[in-house]
């Protein structure tokens, strides 16, 4: 059997490595392995670093729950809040102290309209 010469417009997409490995082993069994080997490693490889990164991401969201306080701690208040921009009341019951900062709605702090505390 007489070696098969491949030409370079034969096979434009096969380099000159390929072309001398099918002329010299007569199959391209080496090539084609080396051909799918190597872009399902590196896709495999991606996808690890990618997942790596998006976890690591998500973990940094995630913050532990505070502890709650000591039981005893809060104190009872009757404040009432509004927000001046959605109209929004808010009363506040328990606090952990007699004079808390007002919540915060539509990304400002709430006015303190009514303290039932000192009528």
């Amino acid at each position: 059997m007489t070696p098969v010469r491949l030409l370079s417009f034969d096979y434009p997409y096969i380099s000159y490595t390929q072309r001398y490995a099918v002329a010299r082993i007569g199959v391209s069994a080496t090539v084609d392995l080396v051909d799918l080997v190597v872009p399902i490693t590196g896709s495999l490889l991606f996808i690890y670093v990618v997942y790596r990164i998006g976890l690591k991401l998500m973990l940094g969201f995630s913050r532990p729950v505070p502890a709650p306080p000591p039981a005893g701690e809060l104190r009872k208040v009757r404040l009432t809040y509004l927000c001046t921009l959605c109209g929004t009341e808010v009363r506040m019951t328990r606090s952990p102290n007699s004079a808390p900062q007002g919540p915060k709605c539509c990304m400002e702090e709430m006015e303190l309209i009514h303290d039932h505390d000192n009528d």
